[in-house]
């Protein structure tokens, strides 16, 4: 697979078989990505990497958060409900084919979209959940190197046989995470990236997300 196939190729992968990754694979992944550019190489990254019990623990309290509705607050400005209304229809467009994919009317099935609500912070089964955190206070600059970090990281783990999830949504208990896994106070949870070999015969993962033509999105100055 090359290249512009594996980015083509990606998509966010919503079911896993209950088969482990080896540290080891999970290391030659992060050998790989820790080439990935930044301003001025600061390299402002870290991750956790969490697994086992210690991941159940962390599905069982986020979900819990959520099921008690908690108050969300992420360690930065997410995005905000003024989003200008091409977005806003792509982010609708979103919800949209994914209640229909999976059969769900929200304004009806209340049970059924807390469960698909909670299917993000059980980090969709995958056996490994990967939190990318930066420092608090060094600038929004920063959060650019995560995603490209985190790009990099879906891309190789094509090459494993791995599949990924990006989430930002866990990042909305940030103290949860940081209480959890013992995280020092003075970094940012940016996002999540379940990691897993994907179930491909799994309905929710014959979905695909459109994507707009060049032409809508670029313009060219000469």
């Amino acid at each position: 697979m090359n290249i512009s196939e594996a980015i083509k190729q990606r998509f966010s992968t919503r079911a896993y078989l209950n088969k482990p990754v080896s540290k080891d694979v999970i290391y030659k992944i992060l050998d790989i990505v820790r080439f990935s550019p930044s301003g001025h190489n600061i390299q402002p990254w870290e991750v956790a990497v969490v697994m086992g019990k210690k991941k159940e623990e962390l599905a069982e309290k986020l979900s819990k958060a959520v099921i008690d509705r908690q108050e969300r607050r992420f360690d930065y400005e997410h995005y905000t409900k003024n989003l200008p209304p091409k977005l806003k229809e792509r982010h609708n467009t979103c919800n949209r084919l994914i209640f229909e994919h999976k059969n769900i009317d929200p304004k009806k099935d209340k049970e059924k979209l807390l469960e698909h609500i909670l299917q993000n912070f059980k980090f969709f089964d995958a056996p490994v959940e990967l939190i990318l955190m930066t420092y608090k206070g060094i600038g929004a600059a920063a959060l650019l190197d995560i995603g490209i970090f985190a790009q990099s990281i879906m891309l190789t783990a094509l090459e494993f046989g791995l599949a990924t999830c990006p989430q930002t949504s866990i990042a909305m208990y940030p103290d949860i995470i940081r209480e959890t896994l013992q995280i020092d106070e003075d970094k940012i949870i940016v996002m999540g990236l379940a990691l897993g070999y994907p179930d491909n015969e799994a309905h929710i993962n014959k979905l695909r997300m459109p994507r707009d033509e060049v032409e809508k999105f670029t313009t060219f100055f000469e």
